[in-house]
């Protein structure tokens, strides 16, 4: 038996084989987005009532006996490294490390040099030692000194640059 266009069968057979095996897969994992695309709408889950206390007991079980100036004195006693002026100094040191690690690539220093400089820098700047600034100054150093490519500082490096400063 010869099939006059053996092609056109082929193309006909593969292409809903192709049709079947898709409409099988969205069925079975993607039938809520399907549903959703066609515009039909699900009911919303509705999740069983929880028995619960009435406000009233609850304000009776757990009687508020807190005044507002204990409040605001826990607000006062925020972490150092949280304020204005934390902030302010980080900025400064982080403008400061980026001009001096540009002159750094110009005039071609030497890695130890490099360090040396920053422990200078960072010498000004101890009251950032120890807090989250420091990660950040850290970042900000490694993406300048992968900017231009010339020297890459290892973690360990890093520590060096930040063990001078005390």
């Amino acid at each position: 038996m010869i099939i006059e266009h053996p092609w056109k069968s082929y193309a006909t057979v593969a292409g809903l084989s192709t049709a079947i095996y898709y409409a099988v897969i969205g069925w079975q994992y993607y039938l809520p987005e399907i549903k959703s695309w066609l515009g039909q709408r699900h009911k919303p889950v509705q999740l069983p009532e929880i028995n619960s206390p009435s406000s009233d007991t609850v304000a009776e079980s757990f009687p508020l006996e807190t005044d507002e100036s204990e409040l605001v004195d826990d607000l006062s006693e925020a972490p150092a490294w949280q304020s204005e002026e934390m902030f302010e100094t980080a900025e400064k040191l982080s403008t400061h490390l980026v001009s001096e690690i540009e002159e750094a690539h110009r005039k071609e220093y030497s890695k130890p040099d490099l360090i040396l400089m920053m422990q200078m820098i960072l010498k000004n700047y101890s009251v950032l030692k120890g807090t989250p600034f420091q990660k950040v100054i850290n970042n900000r150093i490694e993406a300048e000194c992968a900017k231009y490519g010339s020297i890459h500082l290892s973690e360990g490096e890093m520590i060096e640059v930040w063990r001078m400063v005390v």
